[in-house]
């Protein structure tokens, strides 16, 4: 800025120059003093929310715990962890009270759940020549024994022409009683010799003996015995035959039928025989079927023996287990000792599940060739898990299919005294090994020694690190673990981009 001449030559310019520049350096001192010394120069008060310009802001004084006032047994801040109940949801968290316990120590072999030999699938052949009228079932419905399958037309001569001389000798042999009562009222008033009456008889004898034969040979084309029974009570050839499902495990063979007495209700009926399947069945006779082939199809021409359908059972099946060679010697002290198996069932990313109590059938008499693997089976019972009625057809699922694969696991070895816990109750780091046991609102982190493990669980040792009736964590030891170790290094400051 400049001044015209005559101001800056003039006395009084600069004496008021020189007063202008002490001003300002009084000014700058005092307010340099000023910063250097807080509060100078402010009214001093005793109220706590006027020194802490933070005040309503939740911040715990220096050298204080954040847990004052908090209650907990040998609580140490360093292995301690506090989670919200959110949190808590979140992880999912199980616990449990310890408890001192046997360990059993399993193999884990891959298995696949196969069929039983001679017990899942029953073959359905045509009892009789003939063509197929009516089929009453549809492919994957499921069916219960004694349920109709099938419907004949009876097209055999054999049959035809057997039926009609058993049909004959019955009409001669009735003849001949009717005579045979005849000449016996006449014998007792002496007007006839009695050996008129006793060739008589002999010759009814004979009838007799000729329709036994006739009913066998019947029998043996395929007729069950109550249409043997129809035909000679009703006195008419039968022309259609309705086959039946089976009972589980019914042998009708006519062998076993002679040899057992009772004989169990025929699976075929004449049509119109009867208004309802067979009532009586076997102790299995409430299996279910579930129809897997239908090889025959209406109007389709069978012969005695032909293959009909194919049925399976699938409330029993086998569970194939593949070890290896040098494993033998576990499997035949599992036998021996009748150490229960377990079946660990994985289905994508949801818990495991795990069935217990089940039992080495048998261990294979040969190692396979092309795996070397040495296969055992274990029976293990299926359920439903859902059924769908359609119309009068009746579709079921089991829960258990052969081809599903599954592992199973044998015990080798026991371990007692010690604390039984899931793999996922123990946390790791380096060589050390973690639980952590539930103490209030906190979980504590405690230091153990694993006995030893398997894939499911873990052995820990009572060395006094855990105490029974203590409360664990029995699932998500992980991530308690990393949740522990983000809190010892160090959080981000609460006050972090605040302008205080």
């Amino acid at each position: 800025m400049r001044f015209p001449q005559w101001v800056r030559g003039s006395r009084a310019f600069e004496i008021t120059g020189l007063g202008i520049i002490c001003v300002s350096l009084v000014v700058g001192l005092a307010l340099g003093w000023h910063r250097a010394i807080p509060g100078l120069g402010e009214p001093q008060s005793f109220d706590v929310a006027a020194e802490d310009d933070h005040a309503g802001h939740d911040h715990a004084s220096e050298g204080a715990s954040d847990h004052a006032g908090h209650d907990h047994a040998g609580h140490d801040e360093a292995n301690s962890l506090e989670l919200s109940e959110q949190a808590r949801r979140s992880l999912g968290l199980d616990t449990a009270a310890l408890e001192l316990g046997t360990f059993v120590r399993r193999i884990s072999v891959p298995a696949t759940i196969v069929d039983w030999p001679g017990r899942t699938h029953i073959a359905i052949a045509a009892p009789l020549t003939g063509t197929v009228t009516s089929v009453h079932i549809t492919s994957g419905e499921t069916v219960a024994s004694g349920a109709p399958l099938y419907t004949l037309r009876l097209t055999h001569q054999d049959l035809v022409e057997t039926q009609s001389e058993f049909l004959r000798t019955l009409g001669e042999a009735d003849v001949e009683q009717r005579e045979v009562n005849r000449l016996s009222e006449v014998a007792q008033s002496g007007a006839i010799a009695r050996k008129s009456l006793l060739e008589r008889q002999y010759a009814l004898d004979k009838l007799e003996a000729v329709i036994r034969a006739q009913r066998e040979s019947l029998l043996l084309h395929g007729l069950a015995e109550s249409q043997v029974a129809q035909v000679e009570r009703m006195r008419r050839l039968i022309r259609e035959v309705t086959v039946f499902a089976p009972a589980l495990h019914e042998d009708r063979s006519l062998h076993d039928e002679a040899l057992s007495g009772p004989v169990a209700p025929a699976l075929v009926q004449p049509v119109g025989a009867t208004s309802s399947p067979p009532s009586t069945h076997p102790p299995h006779a409430a299996a279910r079927f579930v129809v897997t082939e239908l090889a025959a199809k209406r109007g389709q021409s069978v012969t005695t023996g032909e293959t009909l359908t194919v049925l399976a059972n699938y409330e029993s099946l086998l569970a194939e287990g593949h070890a290896f060679q040098q494993d033998a010697e576990a499997l035949a002290t599992a036998v021996r000792n009748n150490w229960p198996i377990q079946a660990v069932l994985e289905s994508g990313g949801k818990p495991h599940t795990v069935i217990d109590g089940l039992q080495i059938a048998y261990v294979g008499g040969e190692v396979l060739e092309i795996s070397r693997a040495l296969p055992f089976y274990v029976p293990i019972d299926n359920e439903i898990v859902q059924q769908e009625q359609r119309a009068e057809h009746l579709y079921v699922s089991w829960r258990f299919k052969p081809g599903q694969r599954l592992r199973l696991r044998v015990p080798v070895d026991r371990v007692s005294d010690v604390f039984v816990l899931p793999v996922d109750a123990v946390a790791s780091e380096g060589a050390e090994r973690y639980v952590f046991v539930e103490n209030g609102d906190h979980f504590d982190r405690r230091t153990i020694q694993v006995a030893t493990r398997d894939q499911l669980n873990v052995a820990v040792a009572n060395d006094g690190s855990l105490l029974p009736g203590e409360s664990v964590v029995l699932n998500g030891a992980h991530q308690l673990q990393m949740a522990l170790k983000n809190k010892a290094g160090g959080g981000v400051d609460p006050h972090a981009g605040h302008n205080h």
